[in-house]
């Protein structure tokens, strides 16, 4: 299988990972709107979450399922679904078949003209006051003896 799904995901997961939270909604959309999962990139095309589903328990965990995405021609005034559907495959691994040119519309800032594309992409975190440890974690301190 091809590595590049897996490197689609985890810029989806670093994205969110440094996103303001959900409860801050205007910062969450202009960082969203700001900020392509490429990172800093010079590239022709740019990746960015356009919709999100949030799921948030009482207890803080949270779930964000990518509902829609946007894939925008950095720069230029027309959308080319042909290049930007060979950039997602090439960049991402990505095939979406529901691929379409957002009419008439410019990015954030006149960043360029844009298209709407669906892939399964899913953000999780446990509440942040969890008891559960990862293997990331540190070990705990050992005991004092004295």
């Amino acid at each position: 299988m091809n590595s590049e799904p897996s490197s689609f995901q985890q810029a989806f997961e670093r994205l969110l990972a440094r996103a303001p939270g959900p409860v801050f909604p205007r910062a969450r959309a202009l960082y969203l709107q700001k900020y392509p999962l490429e990172g800093e990139s010079g590239s022709e095309f740019r990746t960015f979450l356009l919709e999100e589903e949030i799921q948030e328990s009482a207890g803080g965990a949270l779930r964000i399922r990518a509902l829609a995405l946007a894939i925008v021609a950095w720069g230029q005034s027309r959308f080319d679904p042909d290049a930007a559907g060979a950039y997602l495959e090439r960049r991402w691994g990505l095939h979406p078949g529901d691929l379409q040119e957002v009419p008439g519309a410019s990015w954030f800032r006149d960043s360029g003209a844009y298209g709407r594309f669906g892939t399964p992409a899913v953000y999780e975190r446990v509440a942040p006051t969890s008891l559960l440890s990862s293997s990331a974690d540190p070990v705990p301190p050992a005991a004092d003896p004295g």
